[in-house]
This record gives C-alpha cells, structure tokens and sequence, in this order.
C-alpha cells in the first residue's frame, strides 16, 4: 500500500448462538487493530451474530480507507468460502477481487483465504496440548 492509501481489513466469522464465538473473532479482529494503528479492521458474521458482513462492510463508510482485505476467520473451505462471502462481497471468485462504493468512491476489495494448515497454527494446537497436560 503507498503512504496516501489506508488499509481496510475485515474479519469475517461464521457467527453462532453461543456469545464464545463471536467473542473470539472480534478479540482477533481488535488485537490486528491494536496492533497495526494504520489499519482499519471490522468484524463482520455469517450466521446468527451482528454485524453481518454487509453491515460491516458498510461500516467502513468514513474511515478514509482505500482498500479492503477481506479475511475469513475459517480454518478451511467450504459453501460459505467459495459461494456465500464472494456473493456477499460482490467478488470474482476466480480473480478474488471486486468493488463496493462508499463515500461514493469505488473501494477495491481482495479476499484472502481461509486459515488453513500453518506452523503458526500447529505451534497454537501444540501450545494448548500443553495447557491441558498442566
């Protein structure tokens, strides 16, 4: 991103009846924010929890942001990856990419994938084994 651009990044959850998971998305959302001053950074759900990911993407109205990464809060694929947040997002599959206006100024959006299999995520696993052998 260059000096003049800002960075929009949200986070988006699947969403559930238990308050846990909503929880545990917006700390991941607010502790990227925290940490990165520069980035805007909204949580936005799926399913059963607010904001839903169009509320969330609109609330990125104002912030001066020039482009949005949109990252699900997912350890793998399925229907709501490859269907139901691109259709949301109004996002090209295939290229990942696509627009929203605000401000009334077209906003590019990328999608990032989800999760996945990562040295990060098996130190976290082994981490918590270790949590639970204690």
């Amino acid at each position: 991103m260059s000096e003049n651009s800002k960075l929009g990044i949200l986070a988006i959850g699947h969403g559930s009846k238990l308050p846990y998971n909503k929880q545990v998305v917006t700390d991941i959302a607010n502790r990227i924010a925290d940490k990165h001053e520069d980035v805007v950074v909204r949580a936005g759900f799926m399913e059963k929890n607010e904001p839903t990911v169009e509320e969330a993407l609109q609330s990125f109205e104002g912030t001066g942001i020039s482009k949005i990464a949109a990252v699900p809060v997912f350890l793998a694929s399925g229907v709501h990856i490859t269907q139901d947040i691109p259709e949301i997002l109004g996002i090209d599959p295939d290229s990942k990419e696509g627009s929203i206006k605000l401000n009334g100024t077209e906003i590019p959006i990328v999608y990032g994938n989800p999760l996945g299999s990562d040295d990060l995520l098996a130190e976290l696993v082994y981490n918590r084994a270790q949590e639970a052998l204690d």
